[in-house]
C-alpha cells in the first residue's frame, strides 16, 4: 500500500439536522494545495472506506474516543468531494464528539482533513507522461507555468478527520469567549493535550505527576493568553 497522505481544507460546512448531528462538509476540491499538488475530484475511490467510513479526531486512531462519528454519504459534485457526517452526539460518554459538535454548531470548527493513499498520479518531471500531464492541466484550467508539481488522478479514501483542538487553538479560544465551550471542556482538553506531550527533560521522566502538572500549567497559560 502507498504511503497515507492527508490534505486539510477549511471546508464549507452546512448543518443538515442539528438534532441528529448531521453535517455536510466540502472535504476536498481541485485547487492547488500547499504541497503544490492537485487532487482530481473524479479520482476519488471508496472501496474500503465505504465499509466503515470513520470520522475521527485529527487522524488519531489510538483509542475509541477518537472516533467522533461516521460518514454516512459521499459524492463528487462540481469538482468537489462532499461528505455527510453524523457526529456521535447520541453517545454521551464520547466527550470529544460532544465538544466538537458544540464548536461546529457554534461556527468555530470548520476544518476537515481527508486521509487517503494515492493510486495513480502524474508528475511534472515525468517526460513519458508529458501529454497526459498537459491534458490534465488543460482540464483544470491551469497553465503550464502554474506551480503544480503533482496531480493525483486516482486515490482511495481511508478516513475523514475533524481538525480539532490542536490544529486550531484560536478557534478554541474564540469558542470559549463566546460561551460555546465550558470550563469543564477546557479542563478535559488540557489534561488530554498534556498526556500527549512527550517528556522533555530527565526530571519529567522521573516524576510523571510533576510533568503532568507542569504541562497542564503551560497549556492553561497559553490558552489564557489567547482569550485575553
Amino acid at each position: 500500500m502507498s504511503e497515507t497522505l492527508r490534505r486539510t481544507i477549511h471546508a464549507e460546512v452546512k448543518i443538515i439536522d442539528a438534532k441528529k448531528g448531521l453535517v455536510d462538509y466540502t472535504a476536498s476540491d481541485e485547487t492547488i494545495d500547499c504541497y503544490k499538488e492537485v487532487i482530481r475530484a473524479s479520482g476519488w475511490r471508496f472501496d474500503n472506506f465505504c465499509k466503515n467510513a470513520p470520522f475521527v479526531d485529527s487522524h488519531d486512531y489510538s483509542s475509541l474516543d477518537r472516533l467522533l462519528g461516521k460518514v454516512t454519504d459521499f459524492r463528487v459534485e462540481d469538482g468537489k468531494l462532499i461528505e455527510r457526517v453524523q457526529w456521535a452526539i447520541d453517545v454521551p460518554d464520547n466527550k470529544y464528539a460532544q465538544l466538537g459538535w458544540k464548536m461546529t454548531e457554534a461556527g468555530y470548527l470548520k476544518a476537515v482533513s481527508v486521509g487517503f493513499y494515492p493510486v495513480k498520479s502524474l508528475s511534472r518531471w515525468d517526460s513519458e507522461m508529458r501529454a497526459e500531464w498537459l491534458s490534465q492541466l488543460k482540464e483544470l484550467g491551469l497553465s503550464e507555468e502554474m506551480p503544480v508539481r503533482c496531480i493525483y488522478t486516482e486515490q482511495q479514501q481511508i478516513e475523514l478527520s475533524c481538525c480539532i483542538i490542536g490544529a486550531n487553538p484560536n478557534a478554541l479560544a474564540r469558542a470559549y469567549k463566546a460561551g460555546a465551550v465550558s470550563d469543564e471542556d477546557i479542563d478535559m482538553i488540557s489534561n488530554e493535550q498534556t498526556r500527549r506531550l512527550p517528556a522533555s527533560t530527565p526530571d519529567h521522566l522521573a516524576d510523571g505527576v510533576e510533568a503532568m502538572r507542569r504541562g497542564r500549567a503551560e497549556f492553561i497559560g497559553r490558552f489564557e493568553r489567547l482569550i485575553q
